[in-house]
């Protein structure tokens, strides 16, 4: 249906198109169509934006802040969650461009981690904690769970330890235990998670700490328990709006409860649950699905123009998740054309799948000149990428991997984190028990082991810091070895001479300069130039530590020790892998569909279109297993703006024996009309060696043909 004829059924606008913000700033509502304005004028009240793929709801969410300024709501009235900082600074640099800057700053736009961070800095010591707090990345994590094991007397019996913490996270999550999780019912796993759940708790008190999950959970047991901390919040946070709301989980709804202060719940949240597809994270469907009995009196608008795909795509696309039951009515179109139609190609193995899409690219590339960036490949697991890497480099296409082993794994930038992380927070004791052994200094396990002990006879015990600062002014005999004292002192002293070098910095002096500095002094780089014989591999570690550093140059305010803090926390907040680097270069891009989401490319490939892959062996059991690979396989299709390939192969061999591949049912939900399908699997007359052949010969002349176009003098590509 067309916009105009949509119009009729909203509310009309009001005459005055362009809004004068303080300090002179515009905004011009009429660059919006008429649902994203009403969505923008409606500040008062519930309100649910269901917002299709590509519709601009990051236009809205900004342009309402803007909006709300202007009618006189203070900027720090004003709270807007998203679930990854980049998405944060995306909407903090639209509403800059629509605010005049000293407004935009004082607007609260984070990540719902960062909100909870925020709220136990000013108030965690009323649940009994010390400021300030450690906070555990993921190696810490699994460190302290194996103390608690440890102290249950359960380590060495085989249990998976990813498993469990996987469970006490869920469970968080889910504001229950492990025992209350529908997992219970059939998970061998789950009694000794249920044992180790409470003793993991117990190790994060002890050590005066909190993993990622507690900035949800803490925060939720302030306002939930502290009347007048929720009061204090509430007049704190009038206006409130959720991004990418389908994506919540429980405890975050149970957040937002008790954040907007009823009976005027001025709560607007922007999702669509066709793209809700992180229930292995712990997202609910059901939060956008009932948003409106939750919150009574709720307004819900739908954008359901995309500017990004064209409409033969999106019909398609529709096809697909219209067969979802569970789902709110929507259908997408677009005013951009009707485009090429979405093809399908069958192929005979998924090695020729693979070698399919690396030619078919490459002739791409060559014939239109398109670059390498206009293309992403999607799978639906990483093992899928193996094959499409060996034909991708056999093809000399550049690409790079979204998702793969994050930087912050490395031993030594995990190293120098705990370097960092001690001189902010001196009682971090995981982070203590790390760089004991980075340079090792002699302090051996049974050291270690009697430090704790007597640490455990005091109440509340003390942490491993206090023991070898005490331990240092004592004569106890037997405790120490020379070496071992000499290596307890060297680190003290160390520690003590960094935060003097932070404290007395100049104010603005370069904050990666001077903790590269300061990983010199300690020792750590020379360890790790001294301790790897290959000086290559020695080089390349101590550029990853230099490369980490840099990303603290972009705080420059404050003095040496406050920066450093922001940064460690941007840091363990970021997490691992979850945001990539923007400056990949020229290249395809290969991803899981999950990766994809938010993400848009001009030609996009789906491979794997086959029972068990998409939708997935583990998820055809349960028709809500089945729901949410269908909406995967629509957040796949609406990344293509202009151009989708679907591939499936129809055979693969398993232990030596060729077994037949089914086509993915969604592949059914198409019609014929918006699919053009051809089967280029192997027919009887061409032997696999003669279509190998020809299809090489047939891209060595085309690269021959357009090679001077496309490749200007002095660049070759690359792989990753």
């Amino acid at each position: 249906m067309p916009a105009a004829s949509r119009a009729s059924t909203l509310p009309a606008a009001p005459s005055r198109r362009k809004r004068t913000l303080p300090g002179g700033a515009m905004i011009d509502l009429s660059t919006l169509n008429p649902q994203q304005r009403a969505a923008v004028e409606q500040t008062e009240g519930p309100l649910l934006i269901l917002a299709g793929a590509g519709s601009g709801k990051t236009r809205v969410v900004t342009y309402r802040i803007a909006h709300l300024l202007q009618r006189g709501v203070r900027p720090e009235n004003i709270l807007a969650l998203s679930f990854t900082n980049k998405a944060a600074e995306e909407m903090r640099e639209r509403v800059a461009g629509l605010v005049p800057p000293q407004h935009a700053s004082k607007v609260q736009l984070s990540t719902f981690h960062a909100l909870g961070l925020r709220m136990l800095h000013e108030d965690i010591h009323r649940l009994g904690y010390r400021r300030p707090f450690g906070i555990l990345d993921e190696s810490d994590r699994f460190r302290a769970l194996k103390t608690a094991l440890e102290d249950l007397r359960l380590s060495g019996t085989g249990a998976n330890d990813a498993r469990l913490l996987q469970l006490i996270s869920r469970a968080k999550n889910a504001d229950s235990t492990p025992a209350q999780l529908p997992e219970a019912r059939y998970d061998p796993s789950m009694p000794r998670a249920q044992r180790v759940f409470l003793k993991y708790a117990e190790v994060l008190r002890n050590l005066n700490a909190v993993d990622f999950d507690d900035l949800l959970l803490l925060p939720l047991r302030l306002l939930r328990d502290h009347g007048d901390l929720r009061e204090k919040y509430r007049q704190r946070y009038r206006y409130v709006m959720v991004d990418e709301y389908q994506d919540t989980n429980a405890i975050q709804l149970q957040l937002l409860e008790q954040l907007v202060a009823p009976p005027a719940f001025n709560l607007a949240v922007v999702g669509d649950d066709d793209q809700s597809i992180y229930a292995f994270r712990g997202a609910v469907s059901d939060n956008i699905l009932h948003f409106d009995r939750l919150f009574p009196n709720t307004r819900v608008i739908t954008l359901d123009q995309s500017y990004r795909s064209v409409q033969s795509i999106l019909s398609a696309a529709n096809a697909v998740i219209a067969r979802n039951e569970k789902r709110r009515e929507k259908r997408l179109w677009s005013d951009l054309g009707e485009g090429r139609p979405p093809r399908l190609f069958v192929l005979e193995t998924q090695t020729d799948e693979a070698d399919f899409i690396a030619q078919r690219v490459l002739a791409q590339r060559l014939q239109s000149g398109r670059p390498w960036s206009d293309f992403a490949v999607l799978y639906r697991v990483n093992p899928q990428a193996q094959v499409l890497e060996e034909s991708l480099r056999a093809a000399q296409v550049p690409y790079r991997i979204v998702g793969g082993k994050s930087a912050f794994d490395r031993k030594e930038i995990r190293d120098a984190m705990a370097w960092l992380r001690l001189l902010v927070h001196p009682e971090d004791d995981l982070s203590l028990r790390r760089i004991l052994h980075a340079p090792p200094r002699g302090i051996g396990a049974k050291t270690i082991a009697t430090l704790d002990d007597r640490g455990r006879t005091f109440s509340p015990p003390r942490l491993l810091w206090s023991m070898i600062q005490e331990a240092l002014h004592s004569d106890t005999p037997g405790l120490w070895n020379d070496r071992a004292r000499k290596g307890a002192a060297g680190l003290v002293e160390a520690l003590e001479r960094s935060r003097a070098t932070l404290r007395s910095a100049a104010p603005g002096a370069p904050l990666p300069a001077l903790l590269e500095s300061i990983l010199e002094d300690v020792g750590l780089l020379g360890w790790i130039r001294s301790s790897e014989q290959n000086p290559l591999i020695a080089k390349r570690r101590i550029e990853g530590v230099r490369s980490f550093l840099d990303g603290a140059g972009r705080y420059r305010e404050g003095g040496a020790l406050l920066r450093l803090e922001l940064f460690l926390t941007r840091v363990t907040l970021d997490g691992p892998g979850v945001e990539e680097d923007e400056d990949a270069g020229e290249r395809v891009t290969l991803m899981t569909f999950h990766a994809s989401k938010g993400l848009e490319f001009p030609v996009v490939y789906m491979v794997g279109m086959n029972e068990e892959l998409l939708p997935h062996a583990r998820s055809i059991d349960t028709r809500e297993g089945i729901a949410e690979e269908r909406r995967l396989c629509y957040v796949g299709m609406t990344r293509a703006k202009e151009q989708l390939v679907l591939t499936r192969a129809r055979v693969r061999t398993l232990r030596n024996e060729r077994v037949v591949l089914k086509p993915s049912r969604f592949l059914e939900d198409i019609p014929e009309t918006l699919l053009k399908a051809n089967d280029l699997s192997v027919k009887a007359e061409r032997s696999a060696e003669e279509r190998i052949r020809t299809n090489q010969e047939h891209f060595d002349r085309l690269k021959r043909l357009f090679q001077p176009a496309a490749q200007p003098p002095g660049s070759t590509p690359t792989t990753s």
